[in-house]
């Protein structure tokens, strides 16, 4: 077996691991009244999510995309659907939800249904890094490119999907040494001009307090059905190994905004896209 064969495996089988991971744990957040609980009590700036999105994160995408009416955006890992809500809510732009999770997806249809928007703001299941190519003006991805096997493939893969002067902005958790340095040479990989990099670790450690916080709340309540038991053990767990990896310096948060390279008259730019546009599912 090749070198390409064996990576072309490894990205299948992350995929895989990434949707059945995803899969499972939106049953038992979205399934289940702890479950809805949770997301509600650890909202940033009202904004439900199952990540580290902060308030500040919120307003940075709002101002360095400056998303308008007749934008149409990317929320590449759109979870079950509320950053790409509030971002149609406060700009009057299209939000085109990607996620790997079906369960996600199908909640986020429904909560866009329910709030009148199902026109503006659509969900669908799918690739991250090999978005659909709908000309989109930007596009932004909170705490979900971590999952890429190839970061700056999977960057480069965005940017074909957007149009003239896309922008991309991302946060994104690193594991290991030396991340800031990592991160930057993937990007550099990728052919894009940097305009935000920003370490934004100690958000990370306060939003992983306040969640692991929530969910003991809720566990001492001990009025949540088996699933919403089960899915604040989980949340336990996971905040655990996140809180002993910052303090032991092996995973950071970082928080950039990029700016794709446009074609020069006459060529066309440096690489590859990695696929011609993702195959989509609405649920």
């Amino acid at each position: 077996m090749t070198w390409r064969q064996r990576r072309g495996l490894g990205r299948v089988a992350a995929g895989v691991i990434a949707r059945i991971y995803f899969d499972i744990s939106y049953a038992l957040l979205v399934g289940s009244v702890a479950g809805r609980r949770f997301l509600t009590l650890t909202a940033a700036g009202g904004v439900a999510a199952h990540g580290y999105l902060t308030t500040e994160d919120r307003d940075f995408l709002l101002t360095d995309l400056d998303p308008a009416p007749g934008d149409r955006l990317l929320d590449l890992g759109c979870g079950i659907g509320s950053l790409a809500l509030e971002m149609h809510r406060r700009s009057g732009a299209q939000i085109v939800g990607v996620d790997v999770s079906r369960r996600a997806v199908a909640a986020a249809t429904r909560r866009a249904r329910r709030a009148g928007v199902s026109a503006a703001v659509r969900f669908y299941a799918g690739d991250l890094a090999c978005p659909p190519l709908l000309g989109a003006t930007s596009a932004y991805a909170i705490d979900s490119l971590m999952f890429a096997p190839d970061l700056a493939a999977s960057v480069r893969g965005i940017g074909e999907a957007l149009g003239p002067n896309g922008r991309l902005f991302a946060a994104l958790l690193v594991t290991g040494p030396n991340a800031g340095d990592r991160l930057g040479r993937s990007l550099h990989a990728a052919d894009v001009r940097v305009e935000r990099f920003d370490d934004v670790t100690a958000a990370l450690d306060e939003s992983s307090r306040r969640r692991a916080d929530a969910a003991r709340t809720l566990l001492r309540e001990r009025t949540a059905t088996s699933r919403g038991r089960l899915a604040m053990l989980l949340i336990l767990a996971e905040e655990a190994l996140v809180q002993r990896s910052i303090e032991a310096g092996r995973m950071s948060r970082w928080r950039f905004l990029i700016a794709y390279q446009q074609p020069t008259p006459g060529g066309g730019l440096a690489y590859a896209a990695p696929c011609p546009g993702g195959v989509l599912q609405a649920l």
